[in-house]
C-alpha cells in the first residue's frame, strides 16, 4: 500500500513539474535605475523604468516623501498615481481612485437633523455633544 502511494505521488510531481515547465518568465529589462543615497538628514531619492512600461520617482526626507509610478492595465488604461506622505498620512491622487457618491440635498437634510438632535440630547443632559 506504501509503495502504491509512494508512486502516485511521485507521478503527480512529475505531471505538475511538465505544466510548470512551459511558463518560463521572459525576463523585463530596467531602463533607467537611478538612486539618491541617504543623506545625512534622511533624504533620499529613486527613479526606475522597465521595459514593460512600469515606472516610479521618488523623494523623500525623514518624516516625508512624495512620488509617482505608472504602468498600463491588462486592457491598455494608462494608470498614473502620484502621492505625498508624512505626518499628515498618505494622499493618493489619481483619476482611477474610487470617489464616493456625491450626496443628496435630502442626506444632507438628514445628517444636519441627526446632529441637532445629538446636540439637544447633549444639552439636555449636561454634556457636549461630540
Amino acid at each position: 500500500m506504501n509503495v502504491i502511494f509512494l508512486v502516485a505521488c511521485c507521478v503527480c510531481l512529475v505531471v505538475a513539474r511538465q505544466q510548470y515547465a512551459n511558463t518560463a518568465a521572459t525576463p523585463i529589462p530596467i531602463l533607467v535605475d537611478q538612486r539618491i543615497p541617504i543623506d545625512q538628514l534622511g533624504g533620499y531619492g529613486f527613479k526606475i523604468q522597465t521595459g514593460n512600461g512600469i515606472a516610479w520617482q521618488e523623494t523623500g526626507a525623514a518624516t516625508s516623501k512624495s512620488g509617482q509610478y505608472t504602468f498600463t492595465h491588462p486592457d491598455g488604461t494608462p494608470h498614473t498615481l502620484s502621492y505625498t506622505a508624512g505626518v499628515g498620512g498618505f494622499h493618493p491622487v489619481s483619476d482611477l481612485l474610487p470617489t464616493p457618491h456625491p450626496l443628496e440635498p435630502w442626506h444632507i437634510e438628514q445628517i444636519r437633523f441627526a446632529e441637532s438632535q445629538r446636540a439637544a440630547a447633549a444639552s439636555a443632559s449636561g454634556t457636549t455633544a461630540v
